[in-house]
């Protein structure tokens, strides 16, 4: 018949906890203070530490019973359960060395420190427990948990597939992400602001201590989308305007769920969302522009090497290894002055050589940079009939050949490259033979062809 009192016991170690806490630590905060002849706070730092004993002794007991009744696993409480057994311990250890203690020593101070050490983590343990592993840290500001070393991971809105995003559900995959992102800080099962959960559909329709928030079918009476629309000084906001706010497309996409019957399983397809609503939630594969290399980056006295060559270097990225050269400042680079960017070559992804003496010859060598992917001759004697060992480079992406001679068909033999994506030809015997051809295919797009503005009547007037 008495069988409840072992799990009353037990849930009541979240409230006996707090006791022998708040005792210890007056305890401990004694043994700083400073101690005069007349008047001696021993007595008292002796009776802290004895009744904060006791009063651990009984939450620990009351915090096993929890544990037997209530299906915490044993890897879970096991250092929390031997930090109490400590503080319990060292409470009463600190009890017989102050009874005997005529004065307050350098040692008892680092005693009290260290008791008081064993219960900032055992307390710390203890709220993990019931509140979660982040319970303490999450109030934290970004910078000082980053600065902890904690890992901040922010909540995300929807994140959609270019492919699926029509079959994606509305309500768990685009509504619950979104009040995740904008809501949940505030309206979560551990902090439940205006007694209202907005981490669930039930607690969606549940509502909160002002009653329901979601009519479905009538989004201009249900208070969740109300809210939102309100004027950012309005008291009634949400969410409150220091906070993140949802974008007008987020607002957009409440509305039409609620208007839809505010379903837990209907899908974009089916609540009629268009494109234009769910456009910024749709994941983009985008490819990066330049290849992705594992090459260190350059030490500043190899970069400063090459800028005293004369050569503008720099990084096309912070943190990438890969180069930007150019020879604006070195109209007299020639063939033979290779040699002082072969220590660099595996780096060079943009290579501006516009301007400069370079010929034909040269384009054998460029043809072995492995990681090629901007490549400027514009203005140079080169002929254009060696252009096809640069279309080997695996990662050419552009090449400009403007005001170059290069004609139509020095253009067609880089069809090969399987890379290219543009070619520049203005002013170019090709660029006349392009804009002239009516039937031209190439796997790549060419930009060179010859236009004339019409006059305009302003043209002509003298100012």
């Amino acid at each position: 018949m008495l069988e409840f009192l072992g799990p009353l016991v037990g849930r009541m170690h979240p409230i006996l906890v707090h006791l022998p806490i708040g005792i210890l630590i007056f305890g401990i905060i004694l043994c700083f203070f400073p101690q005069r002849e007349k008047i001696t706070l021993l007595p008292a730092i002796r009776l802290a530490f004895l009744l904060g004993g006791i009063a651990a002794l009984c939450a620990g007991i009351s915090g096993f019973l929890q544990y037997q009744f209530e299906g915490f696993s044993w890897e879970d409480v096991q250092i929390h359960l031997f930090g109490g057994v400590l503080t319990a311990l060292g409470s009463f250890g600190l009890f017989f060395h102050f009874r005997k203690a005529e004065t307050i020593q350098l040692k008892s101070k680092v005693l009290a420190s260290g008791l008081g050490l064993i219960l900032t983590v055992t307390g710390h343990l203890g709220g993990s427990l019931t509140h979660g592993a982040s319970y303490f840290t999450e109030v934290l500001p970004p910078e000082l948990q980053s600065f902890l070393g904690i890992e901040i991971q922010p909540e995300k809105g929807p994140q959609l597939t270019e492919e699926t995003w029509e079959e994606a559900v509305l309500y768990s995959e685009v509504i619950q992400p979104i009040l995740n992102q904008n809501c949940k800080s505030c309206h979560n099962p551990r902090n439940r602001k205006g007694e209202l959960d907005l981490t669930t559909l039930k607690g969606l329709i549940s509502g909160g201590e002002d009653g329901i928030i979601l009519t479905a079918g009538d989004a201009q009476h249900s208070e969740l989308f109300a809210r939102l629309i309100l004027p950012k000084d309005d008291e009634k906001h949400m969410p409150p305007s220091e906070k993140r706010q949802p974008s007008k497309e987020e607002i957009a996409l409440i509305e039409t769920w609620i208007k839809a019957g505010g379903k837990a399983d209907q899908t974009l397809a089916e609540a009629g969302i268009s494109r234009k609503f769910i456009e910024p939630f749709i994941q983009k594969n985008e490819v990066p522009f330049y290849p992705i290399s594992q090459i260190p980056a350059i030490s500043a006295d190899s970069l400063a090497q090459l800028k005293d060559h004369g050569f503008f270097a720099e990084l096309i990225e912070s943190g990438s290894g890969l180069l930007k050269v150019t020879c604006t400042n070195y109209p007299g680079f020639k063939d033979s002055d290779w040699e002082k960017l072969a220590p660099v070559k595996n780096r060079i992804a943009y290579l501006d050589l516009s301007g400069t003496r370079v010929s034909d010859a040269l384009l054998e060598e460029i043809s072995q940079l492995p990681n090629l992917t901007v490549l400027k001759l514009n203005g140079t004697t080169i002929s254009g009939n060696s252009l096809t060992q640069v279309a080997q480079v695996p990662t050419l992406k552009l090449i400009y050949l403007n005001q170059t001679a290069v004609n139509l068909s020095h253009i067609q033999s880089l069809s090969t490259s399987k890379s290219l994506e543009k070619v520049f030809t203005f002013d170019t015997p090709a660029s006349l033979e392009i804009s002239k051809s009516e039937k031209l295919s190439l796997p790549f797009l060419v930009e060179g062809a010859s236009y004339s503005l019409p006059k305009l009547p302003s043209d002509t007037i003298v100012y």
